[in-house]
């Protein structure tokens, strides 16, 4: 296992997020701060949650907001939901950092003050870093305006298409993979950091966007080797296995010890964590599952109690022991023995108001240092990464490539590599495991693996719409047709106000 601790507060380190002259940037570190100031995009509460666990999550349906936030269930997201402004604002400042980064780069290698090494691998962050960027603003939002060079007049653009922003992401992943080094081959110091791989697995997503399979299947190969699926489905997001041998890009989150994190915490932590745990354990329960989902696994499915558990299980999670919580034990200790169950099926935890489904994520309920809003003291926010991308993902989508590209033999074997894995072949090789539930229709079948493999992380519902077939699986699991143009989010009504050349996404 590599270390941790030793990168995961990289952003924290003297990031340029402001560029004044040639006088701040005399020496490699200087270099190494501007390229952390985008790395820095990522580190704030509503970016993560908000503006990409919401969408990749609730718009799939299969999981739910308690609060104000219930829009989603009907796709109705207002113009005004102030984590899409956000998101889209931070997105833009991390582009724009990523695009002063490049001239300089260029300067510092010329003057002698960077070596071509580090030259090299800083400006493929920043090609890289820029690329996800305009990835995930696609995704949300369409097409958006394109901007790849310092913006030097109003920057009141229009928004360019979908597919020129996803050619765009594709350029600057190719750039990014010829400049940058394979994990393996970095210094432990900078793991956290973009790397070959992490360019390859959203090159090959941008392809899977353009419909340009092959291309899509020939980056995704070239991951082989250099990542593999951990043999346990519970181990992926486990705290204690950060940065595992599946990760290709986690961003790294970081909560000092003996900080308080409660409401005055840094934003290099996240509130994933509590925000979805049950009330009865955290006083949150903000967001909770559907049973649908949780009844969806085939029997042996590893990854249901390591995606949801319900009334009356236990947390699969080795770190994390319900019976151990203060809350628990003032509220669920009956003749010396306290409760170690997500409630019972006689009396499922659905909040004090019984709103909720009583079914709850596991994925990011794995730190075991948070309690939520309760205990003394408080807290609520974790500084466990979050995984953006892995090699389950990448297999899946591959296999979509494959069936997309009429190799339908190859998309099965390379599905079945998932469900190996999810049925605990790769730690019993006796096991037999199951034909897929959607039998021999394989575009269900992949269907169904990107939702089993990827629900409660940060990239099903997006996976999804890629797919094409994202309202057909809302209509079939849940019943739900989407309005026209309401599988995308609308863009904020706070940028629409500030550049009157944008035009908002039709039917809102």
């Amino acid at each position: 296992m590599l270390p941790t601790s030793c990168s995961k507060d990289f952003f924290e380190k003297d990031n340029v997020t402001d560029i004044s002259g040639d006088a701040l940037f005399t020496k490699p570190e200087d270099a190494v701060s501007l390229v952390n100031g985008a790395y820095n995009t990522f580190m704030n509460v509503d970016f993560m949650l908000k503006s990409l666990w919401y969408q990749a999550n609730f718009l799939s349906q299969d999981f739910k907001n308690y609060g104000s936030d219930t829009f989603f269930e009907r796709y109705e997201v207002p113009a005004s939901f102030d984590a899409l402004n956000v998101f889209w604002v931070r997105c833009y400042a991390g582009i724009a950092r990523a695009n002063s980064a490049f001239p300089i780069i260029e300067k510092m290698k010329a003057d002698g003050i960077l070596d071509e090494a580090l030259a090299n691998r800083l400006t493929g962050e920043a090609y890289y870093l820029r690329g996800v960027f305009y990835y995930y603003l696609a995704t949300n939002f369409g097409g958006v305006p394109l901007e790849l060079k310092t913006v030097t007049d109003n920057g009141l653009h229009p928004r360019n298409t979908q597919d020129e922003v996803f050619a765009a992401v594709a350029s600057d992943m190719t750039m990014a993979a010829q400049l940058l080094p394979w994990r393996e081959d970095m210094n432990i110091a900078d793991l956290g950091r973009a790397t070959k791989g992490a360019a390859y697995a959203y090159l090959g997503g941008a392809n899977m966007w353009l419909k340009k399979y092959p291309e899509a299947i020939t980056a995704y190969n070239q991951l082989e080797g250099h990542y593999q699926l951990m043999e346990n489905f519970i181990d992926v997001h486990e705290f204690s296995k950060q940065n595992n041998k599946e990760s290709i890009f986690e961003v790294q989150y970081y909560a000092p010890e003996g900080s308080t994190q409660d409401w005055g915490h840094s934003n290099l932590s996240h509130w994933l964590s509590s925000f979805g745990m049950p009330e009865e354990v955290s006083n949150f329960g903000y967001a909770y599952a559907d049973k649908k989902l949780y009844d969806s696994f085939q029997a042996g499915d590893t990854r249901k109690l390591a995606t949801v558990v319900g009334p009356g299980d236990v947390h699969p999670s080795p770190a994390i022991r319900i019976d151990k919580y203060k809350k628990i034990i003032d509220e669920y200790t009956v003749n010396g023995v306290t409760m170690n169950t997500v409630g019972t099926v006689a009396k499922p935890w659905k909040g004090a108001d019984g709103a909720r489904s009583g079914y709850y994520g596991t994925k990011t309920w794995r730190d075991p240092n948070v309690t939520g809003n309760s205990g003394s003291p408080s807290y609520m926010f974790s500084g466990q990464n979050v995984i953006m991308m892995r090699y389950a993902e990448v297999l899946i989508s591959k296999a979509e490539a494959q069936f997309k590209a009429g190799d339908q033999a190859g998309a099965l074997a390379t599905i079945q590599k998932v469900r190996d894995r999810a049925f605990g072949k790769l730690t019993n090789p006796n096991v037999v495991v199951p034909a897929p539930a959607a039998g021999n229709d394989v575009l269900n079948v992949i269907l169904d693996e990107y939702r089993h493999e990827l629900a409660g992380e940060v990239s099903l519902w997006f996976d999804l719409r890629r797919s094409g077939h994202h309202k057909e699986f809302v209509q079939k699991t849940y019943g739900i047709n989407i309005p026209n143009g309401k599988d995308l989010m609308p863009i904020p009504q706070a940028v629409l106000s500030s550049n009157n050349t944008l035009i908002q996404n039709p039917s809102y």
